[in-house]
């Protein structure tokens, strides 16, 4: 895929780095003050990397020029991040299936889907129509 100039794709990307961030904290600080006091929070520092990695694929979307569809590229996210959490364990040794994780998955490239979706045309992902140009149908 060829990316967007970053003039029309500024926004994303702060987007993009900003819930990085987020999730870096989340699985390294809270995780581990989480665990050290034993707080039960019903599974969230385990399953929020896997939210965060499927909102910020989703919002990739709008970093290159695009023949998927948006609905197409949420899908194709999901089924990446639901086989590789199928796979891990028999991969990386120190990983362990959990299907709260595939939730997780779902729930955040679903809400990527959602986000993306509503504000597409808005200022933040102001995706041209160049696809309906070239034949594309979103």
């Amino acid at each position: 895929m060829k990316f967007r100039p970053l003039s029309e794709t500024k926004y994303v990307w702060i987007i993009i780095i900003l819930l990085s961030i987020i999730a870096i904290v989340l699985k390294s600080a809270y995780r581990q003050y989480v665990y050290t006091n034993q707080i039960n929070d019903y599974g969230i520092a385990d399953a929020s990397p896997n939210f965060f990695a499927g909102l910020i694929i989703v919002l990739f979307y709008f970093t290159q020029y695009q023949k998927l569809t948006l609905k197409a590229h949420a899908m194709f996210t999901v089924a990446g991040l639901v086989g590789y959490e199928l796979i891990q364990g028999s991969i990386f040794k120190n990983n362990v299936f959990d299907y709260k994780d595939i939730l997780a998955s779902i729930l955040g490239a679903f809400m990527g889907y959602l986000i993306c979706s509503k504000f597409k045309s808005g200022p933040v992902f102001n995706l041209p129509d160049t696809n309906k140009s070239k034949g594309f149908s979103e």
